[in-house]
């Protein structure tokens, strides 16, 4: 803050003495001490009321922007998150390159083969369970298997 050594301290006692006088010394330090804690009690409370009038703006623009992203408008949503549409052009970029590049009919394929692969699944399952029939390398012990396999599904 200051910056007083020890001398300078001692010149400016000498001269407060000297100019106030050492009765009225005390009265007058108990006075500077008192409008100087005034004046720190002003500045933080100064400091406050700006600090809640910045939290106040800040909270008054996010209710604005949830507000009308509520109501559907998103679109000062995405200004905000990006507001120069950097991450939206190469989300685009991107999403055009695999649809033009071979990258678009490997996933293409990739689809199809998918596709048609669920719908075997989805045959497979709808159609009704049978039981295994026996061989007939497995005789009459494979008939008796048959008939407890059959006892089970049953119960």
């Amino acid at each position: 803050m200051l910056d007083i050594g020890g001398w300078e301290f001692l010149v400016v006692a000498f001269v407060l003495v000297m100019v106030v006088g050492p009765k009225e010394l005390p009265r007058m330090l108990r006075s500077f001490t008192g409008i100087m804690r005034h004046i720190r009690r002003m500045a933080s409370e100064f400091t406050q009321s700006m600090t809640d009038l910045a939290n106040d703006a800040d909270v008054a623009d996010l209710k604005k922007s949830l507000d009308s992203a509520k109501s559907g408008n998103l679109d000062d949503l995405a200004n905000a998150i990006d507001p120069g549409g950097d991450v939206g052009n190469a989300v685009g970029d991107l999403a055009s390159s695999v649809r033009d590049g071979a990258t678009g009919d490997d996933l293409e394929d990739i689809s199809k083969v998918a596709k048609t692969a669920g719908d075997q699944m989805a045959s497979e399952a709808n159609k009704p369970e049978t039981l295994d029939e026996p061989t007939a390398q497995s005789g009459e012990a494979g008939k008796g298997a048959g008939k407890k396999q059959a006892a089970k599904a049953k119960s």
